[in-house]
Parts: C-alpha cells; structure tokens; sequence
C-alpha cells in the first residue's frame, strides 16, 4: 500500500514540474498587425500623390533669397515643400476649380500651421486659390529634383598688409636732370577744301580775264575782272554739315500674347534675367509698372506663346502666358 502512494505522489510531482511549450506560429491577428505596421513603413517611400492644404506666398517675398539659393519671383511657378528635392517637378490640382498647375521646388516649408505646401503667387492664382489665401489640393511628383543648391556667390575683400610696408625704409630719390625742351615740330595743317579757283589772264590789250563755268554749267567762258589785280579774300566758308543717317525705329511687334518670365520690384533683378534669356536666345523686354516685368513677345497666337514657353521650361525657366495690355 506504501508503495503504490509513493507511486502516486512521484507521478503529482512530475505533471506540476512540466509546462506547455510555447506555440511557435504565430495567430493571424499578429501576422495582420505585422503587415499592416509594415504596410505603414513602406507607405510613404511609394506614395507620389498627396493631398493637403496649400497656401501662397506674394509680393511681400519678391527678392529675397530662396533655400536653393535662388531670387524670389511671386510669377514664377515655384512652391516650398519642406523634404522634397530642389528641382522636383509637382503637378498641383484644385479638385473644386479642376484646374492643375506644373511648379518647381526651390525653396523650405512651410513652418505654420498644417500646410502641405505653399505656391507662388502666380501658380495660386493658376488654380483659383488666391482669392480665398488657400485651399485643399492633391499633389503628384511628376519628376524628382536632383537637389542642387545656387548659393550666392561669395564676397571676399583682401587686405594687404600694411605693416612690412611701414618696416621698410623709403629710399632717397635720385635727382634726375631734367630733359632739354625740344623743339616743338611743326603740326601739319589740316586741309582746306577750296570749292572754286580764279585764275586771271592779262591780255596784249591790257584787259584781264578771268575763266569761269557758264551759267548753263557745260562751257567755260572768260570774265573781265573789274577789281584790282590781287585776287580777291575769299569769303569765309560755312561748314558744311553731312546729314547723318537717322536710325531706322524698330518695327513694333504685334500681338494679343505674351511670355510673362518674372515680375521685379527691382530693375537690376528684372535685367539679370534678362541677361539670362538673352544667353538662351531669347529676346526678352522690360515692362515698367508697378513692377518690372520681363516679358517675351508679344504673339499672334497662344500657340506660338506655348512654344516659347515650353522651351524655357526645358531650361528650368518657369514662366506663365497672359495677353499684352
């Protein structure tokens, strides 16, 4: 009897020392919760399209110094994204309006509030949301920027150093004989242009003649000379004055279109990039209003403008399209 709960206490003993062995295999709802923390990882390394709130930044702007290094235009069509690459090409679309826009990243932000990104004056306008200060977008990256940066070229000053100049020791001049004057050479004169010559002929007769041109202009007949016999002072000359060939004013072109480039408040930012243009060989003017406009044209037709401008876009130029005032 002893031995069988003996027994049976040694078998109690071992089942409470053993444990179930954990399942290896995980449920479905922890494979769900992986992929979906997975899913979410991944996500925004293939997302292309974004939809946000957009805002504009104007007038108040024009000039300053962008991120890339670039000289703000409120009419050109940039924007400010605060991760993406410089140069990154985005199609902007206003769901409300249908209208879309193609802007250039060249700058940081924005910093306030909960924006997605903020476009120029002119891209806003484009897509109906200046008015309103801004509005619901969807964004698409149609072509990521390499990133390069156009840092203000630097202004370096050098000072000499004006201390191994002070520790030197002038040295004496040398007294140098002055040279003899020399004698002044004769100037040539400068030639006299004589437009009629007398010569006088004294006659057997005592009678002096002069020749001279007829009045028909093809004979040469002989005059008596009534004055005495030195030939007479001519008479001072009036200079006479070549008309000088007036330039030909430039025949003015005619046109509804034009190629808006940018918009200055500045006049010596308004002619760099007219500089600019000219180096790509575009003949762009400068328009005076309120702002310096740098326009190309105008044209007969939007046609022709969205030609010009498609090969500026091809420069990295921005540029809108409007009718000549």
């Amino acid at each position: 009897m002893k031995r069988i709960l003996l027994s049976l206490a040694a078998a109690a003993l071992y089942a409470c020392s053993f444990h179930a062995a954990p399942d290896s295999n995980p449920s479905r709802s922890q494979i769900a919760a992986s992929d979906a923390q997975t899913g979410a990882a991944s996500a925004p390394a293939q997302q292309m399209t974004s939809h946000g709130l957009a805002g504009w930044i104007g007038q108040e702007f024009a000039g300053r110094t962008t991120a890339n290094g670039e000289i703000f235009d409120p009419m050109l069509m940039t924007a400010s994204h605060r991760t993406l690459p410089f140069g990154t090409l985005l199609d902007v679309h206003n769901a409300k309006t249908g209208q879309t826009v193609r802007v250039r990243v060249n700058d940081r932000g924005p910093y306030v509030g909960d924006r997605l990104i903020d476009l120029s004056y002119a891209a806003a306008q484009q897509i109906g949301i200046a008015e309103s200060g801004g509005g619901e977008i969807d964004m698409t990256v149609v072509k990521m920027g390499r990133g390069d940066r156009e840092p203000p070229a630097s202004f370096n000053v050098t000072v000499p150093d004006t201390s191994a100049v002070a520790a030197t020791p002038t040295p004496t001049p040398v007294q140098v004989p002055a040279p003899a004057p020399s004698t002044p050479q004769p100037q040539p004169s400068a030639p006299v242009t004589v437009e009629s010559v007398q010569v006088t002929e004294q006659h057997a007769s005592g009678v002096e003649t002069r020749r001279q041109v007829a009045a028909n202009g093809t004979t040469i007949e002989d005059v008596p000379v009534k004055t005495s016999p030195l030939p007479p002072t001519p008479a001072p000359m009036t200079p006479r004055v070549t008309p000088q060939p007036q330039p030909r004013p430039a025949t003015p072109r005619t046109g509804r279109y034009v190629v808006q480039v940018g918009a200055f408040s500045q006049e010596a930012n308004a002619k760099a990039l007219q500089k600019k243009l000219a180096g790509i060989g575009q003949d762009a003017t400068i328009e005076h209003t309120s702002l310096y406009l740098v326009r190309i044209g105008p044209f007969e037709t939007r046609d022709q403008a969205a030609s010009v401008r498609a090969k500026l876009e091809a420069s990295g130029i921005s540029a809108i399209i409007t009718t000549a005032q």
